[in-house]
């Protein structure tokens, strides 16, 4: 019993965070936001947390009969009953998960947490960085006057340079400078210079690529996404792979912060970094393992890349991996509608926990008109 209350009391927790606007999102590592001075720069302004949506006014709608057994929407069908359903009742067929929350079969055999970091960026993908990043680095080789300065680098180094970010943000290291990360007079991280020198560091971080640059430009007809698709589609996938979620799931967005050229790139005034890339993530609620998740693209070219960026598509697309499996999601008023809820519920077999504005035409009045009623009501 005391599992279930600190359950509930977890879950009373993160719905009360829900209906707070978050703006506590962590600050992306990044240096200098170095892009390619061939990249095509638009700017949008996001408009996630805008209420400008009107449907029906509340002085064209009359109050409800008080003697009804449910409240009636704006729209004068929606019906909401006025009376909490029965709890001594069978467990509902759509609140038993079909799955079991943990790893799946493709982690069997995976012991330490280096099998584990390796299902994720497995051989094959470091493989196809290192073949991108030397092509590059041999296009450009020529504007180093030292051989060593842009010689190639292997799986080895990539591998090495992943591991500087990963400590550079476990430091807490990210907002510095990296000067200050290979200071030599006692400021400095050791491990840094230990194993790699700050300017091939930098030359790395410079020359890093996911793709082949011959093909880029054809690619980019039809995906903003080209430069880093194959790479980004494979790492979700094995996302998906990797684990089983729990019972609820949450669904939003975060702002990775850039300040490079990009033809995505947002602005969000009312978040710290307003700057930056837009991710749509679907995560456990419990472990927060991201299950899947969707670069924000704005308006793609017609194609194999074209997608409804509508607020209840993207929920859609984001539970295809957990279709059918009886869990629980929850959203912020941006993704909440009616109609989606009711579309999760009969051909996802999900139900959905979520704020929800109080425009709505499927809301009766009674419910953007709180004065004089209990608090919880």
């Amino acid at each position: 019993m005391a599992l279930y209350e600190r359950e509930q009391a977890r879950l009373a927790a993160l719905m009360e965070e829900c209906l707070l606007e978050d703006d506590n999102d962590v600050t992306a590592i990044h240096y200098d936001d170095a892009s390619d001075p061939d990249e095509e720069d638009i700017l949008e302004t996001d408009d996630h947390n805008s209420d400008t949506e009107q449907d029906i006014s509340d002085d064209d709608v009359d109050d409800n009969d008080d003697s009804a057994l449910y409240f009636l929407g704006k729209d004068n069908q929606s019906k909401w009953n006025k009376h909490c359903p029965r709890k001594n009742v069978r467990t509902r067929a759509v609140n038993k998960i079909s799955d079991m929350p943990g790893a799946k079969p493709a982690m069997k055999g995976t012991k330490s947490m280096l099998d584990i970091w390796q299902h994720f960026l497995d051989a094959d993908i470091l493989r196809a960085v290192v073949a991108y990043t030397n092509k590059h680095i041999e296009s450009v080789c020529d504007n180093y006057t030292r051989e060593r300065d842009a010689k190639l680098t292997d799986i080895t180094e990539i591998q090495a340079l992943i591991g500087l970010l990963y400590l550079a943000g476990a430091l807490k290291s990210n907002r510095l400078n990296v000067e200050d990360l290979w200071n030599n007079q006692g400021t400095g991280i050791e491990i840094f210079r230990l194993v790699m020198g700050k300017n091939r560091f930098l030359f790395l971080l410079q020359n890093l690529r996911f793709d082949d640059m011959e093909t880029r430009d054809e690619r980019k007809r039809v995906d903003k996404l080209a430069p880093i698709r194959d790479f980004f589609d494979t790492f979700v996938s094995k996302c998906k792979l990797a684990y089983s979620p729990f019972e609820n799931i949450t669904i939003d967005e975060k702002l990775e912060a850039f300040r490079g050229r990009c033809a995505f790139r947002q602005y969000i005034p009312s978040k710290p970094n307003k700057y930056g890339i837009k991710i749509f993530a679907l995560a456990d609620s419990k472990t927060y393992y991201t299950v899947n998740m969707e670069v924000y693209l704005g308006k793609q070219p017609d194609g194999l890349y074209a997608t409804d960026n509508s607020a209840s598509e993207v929920v859609r697309r984001l539970c295809e991996p957990i279709r059918g499996s009886c869990r629980n999601v929850t959203c912020d008023n941006w993704f909440t509608g009616v109609d989606l809820i009711h579309r999760l519920l009969n051909e996802y077999k999900l139900t959905f926990l979520g704020t929800i504005r109080k425009n709505k035409r499927e809301l009766p009045i009674e419910f953007s008109k709180p004065t004089g009623r209990p608090i919880g009501s």
